[in-house]
């Protein structure tokens, strides 16, 4: 997936400049960035949670569909 943003040129400048004498790429960075925000966030549960929901609603269109077709 992609991600556009808006950075101001100060950050983008700096972030440019530490991947270069790094030798990583912004991507990487970025990357890892997401990775660490979801993680201290808990967003595993969120998953969890989301498919709970699904499952619950396909359980209500499967009653459903039963209960029409007696």
């Amino acid at each position: 997936r992609r991600i556009t943003f808006e950075l101001s040129d100060e950050l983008h400048h700096r972030l440019k400049m530490l991947c270069y004498t790094e030798g990583i790429s912004q991507g990487e960075v970025l990357r890892k960035c997401v990775k660490d925000y979801t993680e201290e966030h808990d967003a595993h549960l969120i998953k969890i949670i989301d498919e709970r929901k699904r499952r619950k609603a396909f359980k209500i269109l499967q009653d459903y569909v039963i209960y029409l077709s007696k």
